[in-house]
């Protein structure tokens, strides 16, 4: 589809490119600060000097835009670039980002982003972009064989001056960099007379964002790692524009070649489920004492064992409980021994892990019966088991 352009009040032509704004959870963003919310602060100046995760070259003036007004559209700040055009028409890179993960090879992923541009009515801008292991510096010779591409699919935004575009595309599983730009080009249709002088273009970008086609497709294990440490450049000046355009990359090094660095699936997401609360009475334990006796035993067999009630299994909470006679410390004495019992009973038969398992003395603080009467007193002396199950969806 064509560029289009916007004749705003003054003659200005405003040239807009608008990503659609994805809300969806089901996709993840692979692109740090995307949005440009999160300000970086230089160390050489030690104050805020543009935004994290995200990097230009010296012939670029890049600026932090504040909006009056939050929406969801724009969020709290944007982007904004300024350069001059003097006739190149070939790619000029804008800003780059390093991926904090490696993409699957041959997924499909869609970069999206906003981008107004306003220049001289005369020129056309087209927005294009260069994934690869360098980020893309043009005249340099490790650019020689780098094909940046251009981004055509765009579309109005309905009842907003903004377009919308995408850029599809298969990851080779080489992607590192991230390189976005415009490609500029004098419009010579009738008689117009060619540009004189510098033409200055200006810039406003929001919402980029990088998603997988894949929706379960999500961040590599390695990312808050990664991210750290490309929030941790602080350089925005002399020293980073010499290592991109001297080499077209920062020193920001990662294990590429592990398995921790490349995106992965979603595990399935898993609930957990209160299945059943087996409960050892008064009759299980000697009097004020806490080794399990033999009915106990047997009572812990035919459950766990007999039945085979140890299928995912995730936990057990062991709770253990004593009627009003003795002294409060004593009573919660008690009651946590007789967890011990029940718990070493359930590592030493290999029921569970012993890391699984949660010991939770009460001691006389909840009763379920009355502590006036020797009946409601026994039912008060118990341990409750209350296991809990994997459930996945």
């Amino acid at each position: 589809m064509p560029l289009s352009f916007f004749q705003n009040k003054t003659g200005l032509f405003i040239l807009l490119f608008i990503a659609q704004f994805i809300t969806a959870s089901a996709q993840t963003n692979l692109l740090l600060n995307g949005g440009f919310e999160d300000v970086n602060t230089c160390t050489e100046y030690s104050a805020e000097c543009g935004v994290e995760g995200w990097f230009y070259l010296k012939d670029v003036k890049a600026q932090m835009l504040s909006n009056e007004s939050t929406t969801k559209l724009l969020g709290t700040n944007s982007f904004g670039i300024f350069y001059n055009w003097l006739g190149y028409t070939a790619f000029t890179p804008l800003i780059g980002a390093i991926l904090p993960c490696g993409l699957q090879k041959d997924n499909r992923y869609t970069f999206r982003g906003i981008i107004s541009a306003k220049l001289n009515p005369k020129l056309i801008l087209q927005a294009g972009i260069y994934l690869g292991q360098k980020f893309f510096v043009p005249r340099r010779p490790f650019s020689a064989n780098l094909k940046p591409d251009s981004i055509v699919s765009i579309k109005p935004l309905p009842n907003t001056a903004f377009y919308q575009f995408e850029y599809s595309f298969i990851a080779t599983g080489e992607e590192r960099y991230l390189t976005f730009g415009t490609f500029i080009k004098e419009d010579t249709v009738g008689t117009k007379k060619k540009l004189i002088g510098t033409q200055t273009v200006s810039l406003v970008l929001d919402n980029f964002q990088l998603l997988p086609e894949d929706k379960n497709e999500t961040e590599c294990t390695d990312f808050s790692h990664n991210k750290e440490k490309i929030y941790d450049y602080n350089f925005r000046h002399k020293e980073m524009d010499y290592s991109l355009y001297g080499k077209g990359e920062l020193s920001i090094k990662f294990v590429t070649g592990d398995s921790n660095y490349i995106t992965r699936k979603k595990e399935p997401p898993v609930t957990f489920t209160k299945s059943d609360t087996l409960k050892l009475g008064d009759v299980f334990f000697d009097f004020n004492k806490a080794n399990l006796k033999t009915d106990a035993i047997k009572a812990l067999i035919k459950y766990f064992i007999t039945n085979n009630s140890t299928d995912n299994i995730d936990s057990i909470y062991i709770e253990g409980h004593t009627d009003s006679i003795g002294s409060d410390k004593r009573n919660l004495q008690l009651s946590l021994e007789r967890c011990e019992s029940v718990k070493d009973w359930l590592v030493m038969n290999n029921i569970i892990s012993i890391t699984a398992l949660y010991i939770h003395p009460f001691g006389k603080s909840r009763p379920v019966a009355t502590n006036s009467t020797a009946q409601g007193r026994s039912l008060n002396r118990r341990v409750e088991m209350i296991i809990f199950r994997k459930s996945e969806k």
